[in-house]
């Protein structure tokens, strides 16, 4: 039975560039699914990610790619970092199917990462992506504290951190003393490697 990475290939060779929804329709398969193969592809240089015109990533076959040579068994997979767009992107579907209209800064795009606005109110949300480096991703987990310490600029609002799903973030949200985070009424969301979100 064909993988996932071999229906998005086949279809990518048939039909031309797709998003992540379009492919999802298409191939009758969950988008987190999609992403999570679409994302391997793109490691492997098989597959390019690019923005659209919507802001969201469609996936077009690399210059050169003879699907049928890269449909051959490949090697062990990678461990995946995953970007702060990625995480914004998961953010901003898992938003939009709680009933928010979201607005997200892509890329190196300046001002608040993700504005969200719905059932219950305004959320102001800092992303970021993962790193290699222990040091680094704590630098980063401190940095989008004081970027979100600097937003809080209304009571009116909610608060939170959008963090891929590794155990470095996670221990270093545990270390937050809760009664800092009640101050803060500090939101944290997780984003794992299938584009799903655990709030906590």
């Amino acid at each position: 039975m064909p993988t996932v990475a071999e229906r998005l290939l086949r279809q990518l060779q048939r039909a031309g560039p797709h998003d992540d929804d379009q492919l999802a329709h298409a191939l009758g398969i969950r988008r987190q699914q999609i992403n999570q193969a679409a994302r391997t592809l793109e490691k492997r240089g098989i597959v390019k990610r690019t923005l659209g015109p919507d802001h969201k990533l469609i996936n077009v076959l690399a210059l050169g790619t003879e699907v049928d040579a890269e449909l051959q068994p490949a090697s062990p997979p990678v461990v995946e970092l995953m970007s702060e767009d990625e995480v914004k992107e998961a953010m901003s579907t898992y938003l939009e199917h709680r009933g928010y209209s979201v607005d997200v800064r892509w890329g190196r795009d300046r001002g608040i990462d993700i504005v969200a606005t719905g059932p219950e109110g305004r959320l102001v949300i800092e992303a970021k992506g993962a790193v290699s480096r222990p040091a680094q991703q704590q630098n980063y987990f401190l940095g989008a504290l004081g970027e979100l310490i600097q937003r809080m600029d209304t009571a009116d609002a909610r608060y939170g951190l959008a963090l891929p799903d590794r155990p470095q973030y996670r221990g270093l949200v545990n270390r937050l003393p809760q009664h800092a985070r009640d101050l803060m009424r500090l939101l944290v969301f997780f984003v794992k490697a299938d584009g799903t979100v655990e709030e906590l």
